[in-house]
C-alpha cells in the first residue's frame, strides 16, 4: 500500500530507524497467505507469529454460509472481528516485548498503523513509558454515528479513535474521519487530520504506450484504442459495474474503446462475468494486482480516468490520475468537489444513473477539444495536494515533538 509504504520511507528519510511488526499471514484472505516480508528500502521487518489465523480464516469461510454466501450475518461478523482484534493484539505484545527485551533502550515511540493495530499499540506504550500514534486509513463511521452504542455495534472502527493515544492522524480521503473524531469526543489538539501525498515520477521516465504495454505481455492491451484507466481494490463498494455499464453504452455510441483494470479483489469473477453478459469483454482487461510504479505509467499514457466508488471518491488514484493530467468520468460525491468541476476538469454523473455516466464517457472520448480542456484545468487542481515529502516532513516534525516531552 502505497500510503504504508511513503511513511516508512519518510521516518527513514529522517534519519530515523523503523522497525516494522507485522501478521504472518494476511488477515482479510480467504485462504491463509503467508506475507512478503523482505525490505530494500531500510527498515527492519519482523513477523509476528500468528498460529491461530488459519483457524479464524476458517471460521469466517464457514460463517458465511449463514449470511449471503459473501459476508457472514451481522452477529458472527461482530464476534470473527473482535477475536481477530483480540488476538492479533497478543500477538503483537509478545512480538514487540521479546524484542524490547533483546535492546531495551531501542525505542522512542510506538506507531500502530489501522485500528486493528491501535490497542496494541496503546498497550506497548504504556508498558514502555513511550508515547503512542495510531494512523488510521479513513472510516466507514460517518453514516452511522447518529445509530445508538455505535461504539459496541463496530467496536474495532471505534477503537481506533477512542484507544488513547499521543496523537491520532486521520486519512483525510472523503470519509469524514474528523467528522467521527468530534462525535465520539476525541481532542482535536492531538488529532491530525491530513491527505496523503501524491509524487509525480521524473519527467525523463515519461513511458510510451508500446513500453507500457510490454510490462504486461500476457494482456494484449490494444494500442489503437482510447484507454480508459481504472485502478483499485476489486470490492463491492468500488463499484466497478457502474464502469462496465457506463463502457457498454459507450461502444454502442461508437466509441473504439479499452477498459484497463488494474487491480484484483473478491469481486472479481463476478465483474468478469458482467462483462461477458454485456458483450464488452474484448474491450475489458483485466491487468490484476499492479506495482504503483506502473499505475502512473498507465497515468502518463493513458486516456481517461474512471472512478465511481459509494463511499467516498476522495483517494489517492483520483489525486494521481489529476496530477498526471488525466480527464476525469467520475459521479458527484461531495467528497470530492472541491477537486472535480463537472465540464471544467471532469464529466460528472450522478451515482445510480449509468445512461447518464456512459454518456459522459463517450462524451469525452468523441470531443478531442473537451478532452483537451479537461486535461488542461488539472494543471490548477494538482496544485492542492502535498507531494509525499512534503506530507512526511509535517508528520516526522509532530512525532519527533512528541519524543522530546512525556507522554501523556
Amino acid at each position: 500500500m502505497p500510503s504504508l509504504q511513503e511513511t516508512l520511507r519518510g521516518h527513514l528519510r529522517a534519519g530515523h530507524e523503523v522497525v516494522f511488526l507485522l501478521p504472518e499471514y494476511q488477515l482479510f484472505a480467504d485462504h491463509p497467505q503467508h506475507v512478503v516480508t523482505a525490505s530494500d528500502d531500510g527498515y527492519e521487518v519482523h513477523t509476528v507469529p500468528c498460529t491461530w489465523a488459519p483457524t479464524l480464516l476458517a471460521a469466517r469461510r464457514l460463517a458465511r454460509r449463514f449470511g449471503d454466501g459473501t459476508e457472514p450475518p451481522y452477529v458472527l461478523r461482530w464476534l470473527l472481528n473482535v477475536s481477530l482484534c483480540t488476538l492479533l493484539t497478543v500477538s503483537l505484545v509478545l512480538a514487540a516485548l521479546k524484542l524490547r527485551y533483546r535492546k531495551p533502550d531501542r525505542f522512542d515511540l510506538v506507531y500502530a498503523h489501522n485500528q486493528y493495530a491501535a490497542p496494541a499499540g496503546w498497550i506497548l506504550g504504556r508498558m514502555f513509558g513511550l508515547p503512542n500514534v495510531t494512523r488510521l486509513y479513513g472510516t466507514f463511521l460517518a453514516d452511522l454515528m447518529n445509530l445508538p452504542l455505535v461504539q459496541l455495534r463496530y467496536p474495532v472502527a471505534a477503537a481506533g479513535f477512542l484507544v488513547p493515544h499521543a496523537l491520532l492522524i486521520c486519512a483525510n480521503d472523503g470519509t469524514r474521519g474528523d467528522q467521527v473524531a468530534r462525535k465520539l469526543g476525541i481532542q482535536m489538539d492531538r488529532f491530525r487530520f491530513w491527505p496523503n501525498g501524491v509524487d509525480v515520477p521524473s519527467v525523463g521516465l515519461r513511458p510510451t504506450r508500446q513500453t507500457v504495454a510490454a510490462r504486461f505481455p500476457n494482456a494484449q492491451i490494444p494500442l489503437n484504442r482510447t484507454w480508459l484507466l481504472s485502478c483499485s481494490r476489486l470490492s463491492y463498494w468500488k463499484r466497478i459495474d457502474r464502469i462496465l455499464k457506463a463502457l457498454h453504452f459507450a461502444i454502442v455510441a461508437g466509441c473504439d474503446c479499452q477498459l484497463i483494470i488494474a487491480g484484483s479483489g473478491p469481486e472479481e469473477e463476478r465483474l468478469r462475468s458482467l462483462a461477458q453478459d454485456l458483450n464488452i469483454e474484448p474491450n475489458v482487461t483485466w491487468l490484476g494486482a499492479v506495482e504503483h510504479d506502473a499505475v502512473w505509467d498507465l497515468m502518463l499514457v493513458g486516456d481517461v480516468f474512471m472512478i465511481t466508488n459509494d463511499v467516498t471518491n476522495r483517494c489517492n488514484p483520483l489525486f494521481e490520475a489529476i496530477r498526471a493530467g488525466l480527464p476525469i468520468v467520475s459521479v458527484r460525491d461531495p467528497s470530492t468537489a472541491d477537486l472535480l468541476e463537472h465540464e471544467r476538469n471532469a464529466m460528472l454523473a450522478e451515482k445510480e444513473n449509468v445512461e447518464q455516466l456512459g454518456r459522459m464517457l463517450q462524451r469525452v472520448c468523441s470531443e478531442p477539444i473537451l478532452a483537451s480542456n479537461l486535461r488542461q484545468a488539472q494543471a490548477d487542481r494538482s496544485k492542492k495536494f502535498w507531494s509525499w515529502q512534503e506530507r512526511m516532513a509535517e508528520e516526522v516534525k509532530q512525532l519527533e515533538s512528541l519524543v522530546q516531552k512525556p507522554p501523556p
